[in-house]
């Protein structure tokens, strides 16, 4: 029993190491990207991107089994997160800020009716439509899971620059998966607007967030 604590110990110290790894080269390769265009607003949670990127066609599928594509973040702001319903930390962790981030939203003057928070699973093996339904119900009912297969995770994953890797080995239905804990924020013209990078705290991410929708109302388009 306990090699096997032991054991279940050392593989989230691996997961959470290797995580931490890949956000610091991920992040590396946005502002390389961005150059100095860049910009952080007083927080310091929130990147805010001068020059935007719109997104291209894509389609998964969510939790409801029905299609999550381009179209589905028109006219809302979208909160996206990439991760996978097994992820023992990091996961329940930034869900549960984000649900809290919904709450503080919903409750203020503008409301939340523009706004929607996507959980998207790398890992289609283990994470079918029912199980991403239980997980971010979970969470908060208002929460969306969406998957697809590996290709279509990847094309929505590589326009963002979201970096994951998933460990499957063969035998076994438990395998880690890592990638970044970075919060992609995309804007009502589906935009890549910005990103909300660790430690995330759901007041400053709502804080931050509204002063960005306020500056995007002044200067709409």
């Amino acid at each position: 029993m306990a090699a096997r604590r032991d054991l279940k110990f050392r593989r989230t110290i691996t997961t959470v190491t290797v995580a931490a790894i890949l956000a610091g080269i991920w992040l590396t390769g946005i502002y390389l990207e961005h150059d100095s265009r860049a910009a952080l607003l007083p927080s310091q949670v929130i990147t805010v991107f001068s020059e935007l990127r719109p997104l291209t066609a894509f389609t998964l599928t969510d939790h409801k089994n029905l299609a999550f594509d381009l179209a589905s973040l028109n006219g809302k702001w979208s909160f996206l997160f990439f991760g996978y319903t097994h992820c023992p930390d990091v996961c329940p962790t930034t869900l549960a800020v984000l649900a809290s981030v919904r709450a503080s939203l919903a409750g203020s003057a503008v409301g939340a009716e523009d706004i929607q928070f996507v959980f998207v699973s790398v890992d289609p093996n283990r994470d079918t439509a029912g199980k991403l339904r239980q997980y971010v119900n979970y969470f908060d009912p208002a929460l969306l899971g969406v998957t697809g297969d590996n290709a279509q995770i990847a094309n929505l994953a590589g326009q963002l620059s979201a970096v994951y890797q998933v460990m499957i080995t063969p035998g076994t239905d438990n395998y880690p998966v890592y990638h970044t804990p970075a919060v992609f924020l995309i804007d009502p013209q589906s935009r890549y607007h910005a990103l909300f990078t660790p430690p995330l705290d759901a007041e400053a991410i709502s804080r931050s967030f509204k002063i960005v929708r306020e500056l995007q109302a002044r200067n709409w388009p």
